[in-house]
């Protein structure tokens, strides 16, 4: 792998994790958002924001695991293939 290569992919790194740390935040204010509003409405109450926090965490995780699993969500070979497609079809 040439030093233009390995920069192009620590770029992509990168910019996958800052995006995901975006993700997870997000998440993160929609959970606090979510149990906020089930506070002030409900008390005490069927604790229904559990169900909306898990879907999301369970998304986010599943998200993540490319990134952090040192695997590329997008290989090389899948864009290869995806300008092979769009050179054919223009």
């Amino acid at each position: 792998m040439s030093t233009n290569e390995s920069y192009e992919l620590a770029r992509r790194r990168v910019i996958a994790k800052t995006a995901y740390k975006g993700l997870v935040g997000l998440w993160l204010l929609l959970a606090v958002l979510q149990i906020a509003i089930w506070y002030f409405t409900t008390p005490g109450g069927y604790f229904w924001p559990a169900w909306p926090v898990l879907g999301t965490l369970l998304a986010a995780v599943v998200a993540g695991i490319p990134i952090y699993a040192g695997r590329p969500a997008i290989s090389d070979r899948r864009i290869e293939a995806e300008l092979a497609r769009m050179r054919r079809a223009g």
